[in-house]
């Protein structure tokens, strides 16, 4: 009986704890009392079943302890932000007895390492959907339309306004736009990588020209043109844009094959 009671409260003070992390996570507000909120949580799912509730009592139960648990451990100033915070919680918890359940159901009853296992994955699993999901969000919000005009060709691509990159070419003085390989051979099919790499063909580059970039103890060079103009979200017009060619691989970051520059958009 002793061991009963002690793993009843322990399952359900870890899985409050990762609810509430959850929970956290997700509205980026920090709760607090968790521990005492968590210990709650397994002495009420421990004193539950001494009392001959119904059905209907029990689920009343669970949804006043739920609301206890939000108030004391968020703030909120509105209904409507206690109701996003509840109902976060509130699909967290299925989430994650939803799981525990399913697996008691197919498996029948199981150890409290195993709860605690399939507890962790599912913490770990919808963390990870978050943080993807916030990650699109903000690629999204940076991300604009842009159209570029070079060579007598005309390329539509998504670019991300990157603030970090600051670039601005020394000779034309004009902010650099990074643009990948795959950008550039659709503006100028003529140009080989080969010829590229060899330094050839640069007469067919509007001012052709090697600009260095630093990183961290080191430098690299990069080829800048000019091209004929840059439309942002079919508003914004550049004339005459400073293009430079990238090998870094930031499309796979960015989900975009042009890095815009953050004078383009804000000035400077």
């Amino acid at each position: 009986m002793e061991i009963f009671i002690e793993q009843t409260v322990l399952i359900n003070f870890f899985q409050n704890a990762l609810i509430l992390n959850m929970t956290s996570f997700f509205i980026k507000e920090k709760a607090r009392f968790w521990f005492l909120m968590s210990l709650l949580a397994g002495v009420v799912a421990l004193v539950i079943p001494l009392f001959a509730l119904d059905s209907y009592a029990k689920i009343l139960l669970q949804v006043f302890l739920a609301i206890l648990i939000v108030c004391l451990s968020f703030r909120f100033r509105s209904a409507s932000k206690f109701f996003f915070i509840f109902t976060t919680f509130f699909i967290f918890t299925f989430i994650l007895g939803g799981a525990c359940y399913a697996l008691q159901q197919t498996f029948g009853p199981y150890p409290l390492f195993i709860v605690c296992v399939v507890s962790l994955v599912m913490f770990f699993l919808v963390k990870f959907i978050i943080f993807y999901h916030n990650r699109l969000q903000r690629i999204k919000s940076f991300t604009y339309s842009v159209k570029i005009k070079a060579n007598g060709n005309v390329v539509e691509e998504n670019g991300y306004l990157d603030s970090g990159n600051v670039l601005l070419d020394d000779i034309t003085k004009s902010p650099i736009i990074l643009i990948n390989f795959e950008v550039f051979k659709r503006l100028y099919q003529d140009i080989s990588l080969v010829s590229l790499l060899a330094k050839q063909d640069m007469a067919k580059l509007n001012c052709a020209h090697y600009i260095k970039v630093n990183s961290v103890g080191s430098g690299s060079k990069i080829l800048a043109f000019v091209a004929d103009e840059i439309q942002l979200n079919g508003e914004k017009v550049f004339k005459n844009p400073t293009l430079a060619l990238s090998f870094s691989g930031f499309e796979k970051s960015f989900k975009a094959n042009v890095l815009l520059n953050s004078q383009m958009v804000f000035g400077g």
